[in-house]
């Protein structure tokens, strides 16, 4: 069962009171010789969350005390990106990406896991999910990817329709992912109603000082490879798979949402794929699994950069 939970009644935290500080020790595990860059908090049930471009772990350094109680609460830098190691041979692609998700799961033998997944993360943990649903408790999806590629990308506005379209000229997307730089800035000022502070702004560009983080994202599923063929057989597989996916979903909306919108949420509402219950703000939970998840719903925003409120 999927529920949609539409947070735009939500009253952001003052921006004084988003901490810039990440509280908790970061760790290594090493998966097939990859070091990667993670930390956690609290105790019992896993819960799992997973980043999107161009962010890291540290997205999540405020949603991971606020959800914690009763829960053990990981969050995890994809490979090449925050400060785990780069992913082996070269290899940035999607399939190389989930290999290292599934090997760190294995590595901290994770079972019963609640996957919190935003862009990105989305794609590769429903990959997951879909893979290995006798592993999941339930997904919590956030500025997420689980439509068919075409169906996406055709509900996606027109800013990011012009720029997807703009970097199928690879040349064009090497000059504004690698050579210049511009990703970073750019997604957090269309994906964000605040501003950061200079040390948040610090921590998330930093790792793109390294010319081999910016290859990761040229090359890898993102920006300029997201119309590709890699891209949409991922979408397409995901989209299929969760038709028949049993395990409970939640799936937080806001206004106006960056990747997620008005069409996106139909879709999810449609029972032809099994998004079919909307809870509001005045009416209960509901009485499934789900509810493990939906007490993240109404604090989401306290802590989550990349989701966009109007």
């Amino acid at each position: 069962m999927i529920t949609v939970f539409n947070l735009s009644f939500a009253q952001s935290r003052p921006d004084a009171e988003i901490s810039p500080d990440l509280m908790y020790k970061e760790k290594i595990v090493s998966v097939d010789g990859v070091d990667i860059n993670y930390y956690e908090h609290g105790s019992g049930p896993v819960t799992l969350f997973l980043h999107g471009i161009p962010s890291s772990s540290y997205l999540w350094r405020n949603v991971v005390p606020i959800t914690s109680q009763g829960s053990r609460n990981i969050a995890m830098d994809l490979a090449g990106y925050g400060k785990s190691g780069f992913p082996l041979k070269g290899d940035y692609s999607a399939q190389s990406q989930y290999h290292y998700i599934e090997g760190f799961i294995e590595a901290l033998k994770l079972k019963d896991i609640t996957l919190v997944v935003n862009d990105l993360g989305s794609v590769l943990g429903l990959r997951y999910a879909i893979t290995h649903p006798g592993n999941i408790k339930g997904v919590v999806l956030v500025e997420a990817v689980f439509m068919p590629a075409k169906e996406w990308r055709a509900q996606l506005p027109l800013m990011q329709k012009m720029m997807f379209s703009m970097m199928k000229n690879q040349k064009r997307a090497r000059n504004m992912i690698v050579e210049k730089n511009k990703v970073p800035s750019m997604v957090f000022k269309m994906g964000m109603k605040r501003s950061l502070s200079k040390k948040e702004k610090e921590i998330y560009e930093t790792p793109y000082a390294n010319t081999e983080r910016r290859e990761v994202m040229f090359k890898g599923p993102g920006p300029a490879q997201v119309t590709g063929q890699e891209m949409s057989q991922w979408l397409d597989v995901n989209a299929e798979g969760l038709r028949k996916f049993t395990r409970p979903i939640l799936l937080l909306t806001a206004n106006p949402g960056m990747i997620t919108k008005k069409r996106a949420i139909q879709y999810a509402k449609d029972s032809r794929t099994r998004f079919h219950k909307r809870i509001t703000r005045h009416k209960g939970h509901g009485n499934d699994e789900a509810v493990v998840v939906v007490a993240m719903g109404k604090q989401w925003l306290l802590g989550c950069e990349l989701l966009r409120i109007s």
